[in-house]
């Protein structure tokens, strides 16, 4: 039986045990008969890796073919791109880009590989849920029918065609600012360019990270979530429209934020959380209008 070829592509700052642990899970996937897993690990860092680090990454992939490349130049997009311009001559009909700071089932490959073959897609992505028990996680966890059709999709849980690599399509700079965003516009492009993506119910899990624990990052993320996307925007379409689209989404999270406080007597933590959030992504809105 001819197996499906498929290069998973993980971008990091550095060696983690974090790594090590999606490095196991990438292990458990490749022991399904039906698919045939290769590994593409790329550091965003100069210095190269100790050898006892290389050997715990082929402990951990054990029979699994990988390879270790690094780019230099800091930034997320840029050991992205670096990781793209080594996959677009691969011989291998799907890829899938991962986070090293994630887990998935022993079936996520098979799952997204036969979601893509009979759902009429180029781009299949799904769920990312947060391990972490903290309530204010929830409202970034993003959740469709399995199979409708969305616009973009996250680098954490992304599988995709060969044939998406090869429309000179490259992750930006200018919309990762404020830390965030570059897959979005990314993969928007790609639906822009006409690429299916679909939703697969096939999550990926992210550790508990203690850093993220706590009131100020969930704000952080939220207030930088609503400056990032005019900046989406401005790379998608121009700066007129962009602006346009700006106020208009200024007004629609208001309006989230405000329904959601009505809500708080039926679901309390929730959706206090919800309006929150909303409220802090219409900031982000309204500070650009005098940024831009």
């Amino acid at each position: 039986m001819k197996k499906d070829r498929v290069f998973i592509s993980i971008c990091s700052r550095g060696f983690s045990h974090n790594l090590l642990n999606i490095l196991k899970c990438i292990y458990k996937n490749s022991l399904n008969k039906r698919v045939k897993i290769s590994v593409l690990i790329a550091f965003n860092q100069s210095k190269i890796i100790k050898k006892f680090q290389e050997l715990l990454i082929k402990k951990n992939l054990k029979n699994i073919n990988h390879k270790i490349i690094y780019e230099k130049k800091l930034g997320i997009s840029n050991v992205r791109n670096k990781s793209l311009s080594y996959l677009k001559y691969l011989d291998c009909e799907y890829y899938c880009f991962l986070d090293d700071d994630c887990k998935i089932a022993d079936n996520f490959i098979l799952n997204h590989l036969e979601f893509i073959k009979e759902n009429n897609c180029s781009i299949a992505t799904g769920p990312q849920i947060y391990m972490s028990r903290n309530p204010f996680f929830r409202v970034f966890e993003r959740n469709f029918p399995k199979g409708r059709k969305i616009l973009w999709a996250s680098t954490n849980n992304v599988f995709f065609k060969k044939k998406v690599i090869k429309n000179n399509v490259f992750f930006s700079n200018k919309v990762s600012k404020y830390g965030y965003g570059e897959d979005q516009l990314f993969f928007s492009k790609m639906s822009k360019n006409g690429e299916i993506i679909k939703w697969n119910h096939n999550p990926v899990y992210e550790i508990y990270q203690k850093k993220r624990e706590n009131l100020r990052w969930f704000m952080d993320r939220n207030l930088k979530y609503g400056l990032t996307g005019i900046l989406i925007d401005k790379e998608l379409y121009n700066f007129l429209i962009a602006y346009i689209f700006n106020v208009l989404k200024a007004f629609y999270n208001l309006v989230v934020a405000s329904i959601y406080l009505f809500l708080i007597p039926i679901d309390l933590m929730n959706n206090i959380f919800k309006s929150f959030a909303y409220f802090l992504r219409f900031l982000g809105r309204v500070i650009n209008f005098v940024r831009f």
